[in-house]
């Protein structure tokens, strides 16, 4: 029993340091859908919080396994609930929102304020919901679009609009 907690300890905790390290670089970061309580953040906290007190109770106590395992259960399936409501969630949720907000801009007219040069990105900025944004732009087909000109949003790729003079 103390290997299978020392095990999911290590992996949870490994995996934890891994993604944080290197998984902007790899893509590790899993996209689970309609499923948030199966995301990589949750099932590593989870593993992390049963190996961690499992072995912590192995050790501190005078229990036996079943009770021990039990408790680490429960308690891990706190810490993954709480992670899952107040982390992953509302992270997900505003990845959402902003992935649409940006899309819901195709369509729609802008005013170029760092001009767009060729294949170098330019600077629009768009109203929307009342406030003004910026983002980075650049012209169909390379064209040159000079600055303080209106255009209109033709596509948004990457966080990057794709415009065209009006």
């Amino acid at each position: 029993m103390e290997t299978l907690m020392i095990v999911l300890f290590c992996i949870g905790v490994g995996y934890a340091v891994l993604s944080a390290f290197v998984g902007d670089l790899f893509g590790l970061d899993v996209h689970t859908g309609e499923l948030p309580f199966l995301s990589p953040t949750v099932i590593a906290t989870f593993m992390t919080v049963f190996g961690g007190v499992g072995y912590m109770l192995l050790h501190n106590t005078g229990w036996p396994a079943l009770p021990i395992a039990g408790l680490s259960l429960l308690i891990s399936l706190g810490v993954s609930s709480v992670v899952l409501f107040l982390v992953v969630i509302p992270l997900q949720a505003a990845q959402k929102g902003s992935a649409q907000s940006s899309k819901q801009m195709i369509g729609r007219k802008a005013e170029v304020v760092t001009s767009i040069e060729g294949a170098r990105l330019g600077e629009i900025v768009y109203e929307q919901g009342g406030t003004r944004h910026s983002a980075p732009a650049k012209a169909r087909g390379d064209a040159a679009i000079r600055q303080g000109a209106q255009v209109r949003i033709l596509d948004e790729i990457a966080g990057t609009f794709v415009v065209e003079e009006v």
